[in-house]
């Protein structure tokens, strides 16, 4: 085939992918404009770069129209976030011992996603001020991590209007997809907040944990809680307190609670099967 003939059924093949120009430009302006404002899943932060998208799109598309090729449209596409950008949106981790695929979700999947909605409900309930929070990442990492074999859920809110850059409330919780099981979960900027780590006493820090715990619905019987670490007249003003509860069954189940100015945590630990 010649280049000729090369051209001109790459420009044939572009002139029915692509639309007319005004119209691309109508659809990329009320794309970026309208659908990421009203969607209540994405953070404001989000939607400044949905909207720099669009603009970009514009401006590269109007002069470009005619000899452009699906490759420019794809990345485009990409930069809005619609349809035809799906492998991009995910990203895979490897080395020795992981092998795993972390998949960013759209509003429309943690909508329909069980797990998702059980622990937004589940942070909702324990921490009402959140309910106006905007959900600024949400995503699943399924494969193999550490050698470990995962399929978790994550999800990341932050006080609406704010950015991570300044100070602002965050929540973020980490779930197991397959049992639905918390496995870590913090809040910044939320009560219950700890003070500075040389303030904190062991029954104030057990206290707050319980405390935490009880907020995520987290039953401590069966638990005997103890404080972690450096002795309370060692304490430094920057180290958290940590405090641990472990399974009276059989001291090895536990809950570990973080407990840090401003930020507390927990992360869930189970005895490896034998």
């Amino acid at each position: 085939m010649s280049i000729e003939q090369q051209l001109r059924d790459r420009l044939q093949d572009c002139a029915e992918a692509m639309e007319h120009p005004s119209e691309m430009q109508k659809r990329i302006k009320e794309t970026s404009f309208t659908r990421y404002r009203k969607d209540k899943f994405k953070s404001s932060s989000n939607l400044k770069v949905r909207i720099a998208a669009g603009v970009l799109a514009v401006i590269l598309l109007t002069p470009v129209v005619i000899y452009t090729v699906p490759a420019v449209a794809a990345q485009i596409r990409a930069l809005l976030n619609l349809s035809g950008t799906e492998p991009l949106r995910s990203f895979v981790t490897k080395d020795e011992d992981s092998n795993y695929t972390t998949t960013n979700l759209y509003a429309d999947e943690i909508t329909g996603n069980k797990t998702a909605q059980e622990v937004l409900e589940l942070i909702y309930r324990g921490f009402p001020e959140t309910k106006e929070f905007d959900i600024a990442s949400a995503q699943i990492a399924k494969g193999i991590r550490g050698g470990e074999r995962i399929h978790l859920f994550n999800v990341v809110l932050i006080e609406k209007g704010k950015t991570f850059e300044e100070p602002h409330k965050e929540v973020v919780a980490n779930v197991d997809a397959e049992t639905d099981q918390l496995r870590f979960v913090q809040t910044i900027g939320i009560e219950p907040l700890a003070k500075p780590a040389s303030q904190l006493r062991e029954g104030d820090a057990i206290s707050i944990a319980t405390a935490f715990l009880k907020r995520l619905e987290v039953s401590t019987d069966g638990y005997q809680p103890e404080l972690a670490g450096a002795a309370e007249d060692e304490a430094q003003e920057a180290s958290p307190r940590i405090v641990i509860y472990k399974a009276a069954e059989d001291g090895r189940t536990m809950l570990q609670v973080n407990l840090q100015e401003g930020s507390t945590s927990v992360a869930f630990f189970t005895p490896e099967k034998s």
